[in-house]
This record gives C-alpha cells, structure tokens and sequence, in this order.
C-alpha cells in the first residue's frame, strides 16, 4: 500500500520515517520489528514554521534526524556502525508529525503500516553536528507543548541507540527490494520522547541535550 500510495504521486522519498523503535511500542502494535514510512519533499517542514491539523488526532515526536551525504546502496554484505557512518553528512534535531487517517490511532499492526506508519510530516530543525558523536547514543530529549515539558525522553528509547535504528533501515532497505538509500535523504530514526497529542493552537518544541532545536505551531 505504501509503495503504490508513493508511486502515484510520482515524488521520490526523501525521508525515510523508522517507527516502533522501543520494545513498548512495538508491543503495542504485536509487531517484532520496527516499522518504516516514507515521505516527499513536501512534507518537510523548517523548524518554526507552521503546520495544519489535517487529522483528527495529532502526535508529535522528538527525533534524531540523519542528513546523508552518500549512497547506501543495496548490498551483498550487510551494514554496520562502521560501513553507515561515512555516509552520514549531518545530525538534525526533529519533530515527527504523526496522524492516522483513519478515525482512531487504535489500529492493528497491518492497518497501522499501510497508513504510512502514520506519517505526516517532518519538522527539521537546528544541526547538531556535521557527524556522529557518541553523546548522541545517551542524550535527553525533551518535548514541550506552549512551553511546558509534557515528556522527559532519552535517544536511548530509539533501539538503544539512534545509530542501530539507521543500520536496521538501511539492510531493511536492502532486503525488501527498496533500493537502499540515498544521498540527500532524510532519516527520522525513531522518537525519543513517545506520541504526544497536541492540536491547532498549539506550538511544540523538542530539545535535545537542553538545546531548543525544533519548533513547529499547529494551525486549524
């Protein structure tokens, strides 16, 4: 569904969404591994610009998001830490927008993945470094709604560490005849901080490290 969905609008992905990255979420959902969505261009967003509530429920989500500067192509031999890292040309601070196009978030695992893992749109925010550094594995994430913390979160919630989420799509990718990745795509490697509901009115922000890196407001 979300591969015909894509090819109908005749738009490239370029972000790659990794969701059910905690055992609790997963749990949730029945699911044994991660889940994936993707996402044009046009749903990128500039960290304090403004988003429309489309849907009836809302969910925002801090994440580590990877900028790639090279190739992740398919691959006889499959990638680890080491073999991702080159590729890696940027580490951004993101909001997930998340909404499900059905009437409830209340959804079995298949419905769950064919509405694109409920992926909406991607609020990049500020660069956190030009590549990886360890303190990304173990950092605190918080998210705040009109200015009040709502979830204290941690990058540790994404598979242990955002890195692993980036290593598991990148030989997804490979596995399921997607192509691997490319360069200028954008990876949201999981969230950090868990869905929180939010609506018009609302602006959000998500810090990473007691930095302010990504503001979104939500408008009717």
């Amino acid at each position: 569904m979300q591969r015909a969905l894509m090819s109908a609008t005749n738009l490239p992905v370029m972000v790659w969404k990794i969701g059910l990255t905690s055992p609790p979420a997963r749990e949730a959902f029945g699911a044994s591994e991660p889940a994936v969505g993707r996402l044009a261009a046009s749903a990128i967003l500039n960290t304090g610009t403004e988003a429309r509530q489309v849907w009836p429920e809302t969910f925002a989500e801090a994440e580590i998001v990877f900028e790639l500067g090279a190739d992740l192509p398919s691959s006889g031999t499959p990638y680890t830490r080491e073999t991702v890292l080159p590729a890696i040309k940027a580490i951004h601070g993101g909001i997930e927008l998340a909404a499900p196009r059905y009437d409830t978030s209340d959804l079995p695992l298949g419905l769950f993945v064919a509405d694109n893992a409920m992926g909406y749109a991607l609020v990049l925010g500020k660069r956190l470094s030009h590549s990886w550094e360890d303190r990304f594995a173990d950092m605190a994430v918080d998210i705040l709604v009109d200015g009040e913390v709502q979830e204290h979160g941690s990058t540790t919630r994404v598979m242990g560490n955002p890195l692993d989420a980036l290593v598991w799509l990148a030989n997804w990718l490979c596995e399921n005849g997607e192509g691997g990745l490319r360069r200028e795509q954008l990876v949201t490697s999981g969230s950090c901080t868990g869905a929180t509901p939010v609506k018009a009115g609302e602006t959000v922000t998500a810090a990473f490290g007691g930095i302010d890196a990504a503001r979104v407001t939500l408008v009717s």
